[in-house]
C-alpha cells in the first residue's frame, strides 16, 4: 500500500516526461561502488548532523502524541525517544547496507536531471523505492524495504508489550518510508535553497 501510494504520487508529479538520457551509466558523475565503497560512504554518513536532528524532530514528535504512553513526559521520557529512534536508526542502516552489498544496490542519492519543480519532487519521490544498481540501471529499492520494516520490527522489541504486534509494525515501517521519501525531497531542493539563502546576505 505505502509503495503504492509513493509511485501513484511520483507518478502524478512526472505526469509524460520521459526519463531523461544523462542517468545512470550515461551520467557524468556515475561511479558504480564496491563493497568497500559503500561501507566507506555509509560510515561517512552515519553521523551526519541532519540524522541526528532527524532523530530529535522524530523524537518530538513521538513526545507531543506521547507516544508510547507508558513513557510519560518530561525530559527523561523525550531520551527516551530519542535514543529509541537513534537506535532504530541504527538498525536501519545496518540492514540496508547488509541488503545493499548483497544486491548491488548504489547507496547514494542523485539529483534529478529534470527542470520543472514537479519532475523533480517525483524523481525524488521515486528515488525511495526505486534505485540505481551497481551497473547504473534500475531495480526496487529492496533495501529500503528490508531497513525500513526490519528496523520497526527491532525498535517494536524495547517499546512496551502492547506494540510487540505486527500491525505496529507495520505502521511505524510504514511511517519511515515515507518519512524517506520526504527527506528525499529535501535533498533534491537542499542546495538550492542553500544557494538562495547566501545570496539573499
Amino acid at each position: 500500500m505505502v509503495v503504492l501510494l509513493v509511485v501513484t504520487v511520483a507518478g502524478a508529479f512526472l505526469g509524460q516526461q520521459p526519463p531523461t538520457p544523462d542517468t545512470g551509466p550515461q551520467s557524468p558523475q556515475w561511479n558504480g561502488l564496491s563493497v568497500g565503497d559503500k561501507l566507506r560512504y555509509d560510515a561517512r554518513h552515519f553521523f551526519d548532523v541532519e540524522n541526528i536532528v532527524y532523530a530529535g524532530i522524530g523524537a518530538s514528535a513521538d513526545q507531543l502524541r506521547d507516544r508510547p504512553g507508558q513513557w510519560g513526559e518530561g525530559w527523561g521520557p523525550f531520551t527516551e525517544r530519542y535514543a529509541s529512534h537513534l537506535g532504530q536508526y541504527a538498525v536501519q542502516r545496518s540492514i540496508m547496507f547488509t541488503a545493499q552489498a548483497i544486491d548491488h544496490e548504489d547507496t547514494r542519492f542523485f539529483r534529478s536531471k529534470r527542470t520543472s519543480i514537479h519532475g523533480r519532487i517525483g524523481d525524488a519521490l521515486l528515488h525511495t523505492v526505486w534505485r540505481h544498481d551497481d551497473n547504473g540501471g534500475m531495480m526496487p529499492a529492496f533495501s529500503e524495504f528490508l531497513g525500513d520494516y526490519g528496523a520497526a520490527a527491532v525498535s517494536r522489541m524495547w517499546w512496551p508489550d502492547r506494540y510487540h504486534t505486527g500491525r505496529a509494525v507495520l505502521f511505524a515501517g510504514s511511517d519511515t518510508v515515507l518519512i524517506d521519501g520526504g527527506i528525499n525531497v529535501l535533498h533534491e531542493f537542499a542546495p538550492g535553497i542553500k544557494r538562495w539563502l547566501r545570496f539573499r546576505r
